[in-house]
C-alpha cells in the first residue's frame, strides 16, 4: 500500500477507511470525535467500522487501510488479534491503544505502525496518521536473488531471520526461504543498521520478529536460537535499544 486513502473526484478529499477495535463503548465513541476532528482538519472523510471484542473484528474485518486495535481486552486480545491479522490481512496499518505500558514489547508486529495511550488525544492521532502515510515511503527493502539469477526485492520486515548453511545462507522470510551465496559476515555488515543482529556465529535475527532477547532469542514463529555467550551482552544491549526506539517512535 501506497500511503493511504483514496482522492474523491475533483473535490480532492480522501477516503480512509478505518476499524475500531475496542471492547469499551466509551472509548470507540470518544476515538470516533477524535478521528472526525483530524479528517475535518485535513480534508479528509472517514468511513469507520466498529467492533467490540477481537473475536468480532476477525470474523467481519472488511478491507480497512488502518486498525485501532486495544491491546487489553476480554477473550481475544489486541496481540492475538494483531498475530492473526498477519495471515488474513497484510496490508493493514494497526494503530495500538492502550491505557498501559508494559505489554508493548509484545505488540510489535509487522503491521504495527504507532501505540497510543488512552484518552487518544488529538496531537498523538495525527502523529500516528502521519506515520501511517509515511510508513512505505520510509520502508527499507533487502534484495535476494531467486532462481536464475532473478532478483527478488522485499521489505526488510518480512526477513525473520538468516541462517548460515555452508557456503550459502538461508533467508527465512514470513512464507519462504531463500538460499543465497553469501555469507552471514556480508549479510551482517549489510543489515546491522537495519534491526538485525548477530546472535550466533550461524545465525543472524530480524529484532522486528524478536518475542524475546535474552540467553535465547524467540521470534514469533516460535523459532528458538541461543544467544552466544560472548555476544550476550552486546545483543541484549541492542535489543534494548532497538525496543526503546520503537517505543518513541
Amino acid at each position: 500500500m501506497k500511503g493511504y486513502g483514496k482522492k474523491v473526484g475533483e473535490m480532492n478529499i480522501e477516503i480512509i477507511n478505518i476499524a475500531i477495535c475496542d471492547d469499551e463503548n466509551l472509548h470507540r465513541k470518544k476515538l470516533i470525535e477524535v478521528i472526525q476532528k483530524y479528517c475535518k482538519q485535513h480534508g479528509k472523510l472517514a468511513v469507520i467500522s466498529e467492533y467490540s471484542s477481537g473475536e468480532e473484528c476477525l470474523a467481519d474485518l472488511g478491507d480497512v487501510e488502518i486498525l485501532f486495535l486495544d491491546i487489553d481486552m476480554e477473550g481475544i486480545d489486541g496481540i492475538e488479534v494483531k498475530d492473526r491479522l498477519e495471515s488474513t490481512h497484510e496490508n493493514v496499518h494497526i494503530i495500538f491503544t492502550t491505557n498501559y505500558g508494559n505489554r508493548m514489547s509484545e505488540a510489535f508486529g509487522m503491521q504495527v505502525v504507532s501505540f497510543i495511550q488512552k484518552p487518544v488525544k488529538l496531537e498523538e492521532l495525527a502523529s500516528a496518521m502521519d506515520k501511517v502515510s509515511k510508513w512505505d515511503a520510509e520502508r527499507d527493502f533487502i534484495e535476494l536473488g531467486g532462481n536464475g539469477g532473478k532478483k527478488n526485492v522485499f521489505p526488510t520486515e518480512q526477513v525473520c531471520y538468516i541462517i548460515a548453511n555452508n557456503q550459502y545462507s538461508k533467508i527465512v522470510l514470513k512464507k519462504e526461504e531463500i538460499l543465497i551465496r553469501k555469507s552471514l559476515k556480508a549479510w551482517e555488515e549489510e543489515l546491522s543498521d537495519k534491526g538485525f543482529c548477530r546472535i550466533h556465529q550461524s545465525v543472524i535475527i530480524n529484532f522486528f520478529h524478536a518475542k524475546e532477547v535474552d540467553q535465547k532469542a524467540i521470534m514469533d514463529n516460535d523459532a528458538t536460537f541461543p544467544v552466544s555467550i560472548r555476544r550476550r551482552k552486546a545483543v541484549n544491549q541492542a535489543y534494548s535499544e532497538y525496543i526503546k526506539n520503537r517505543l518513541l517512535q
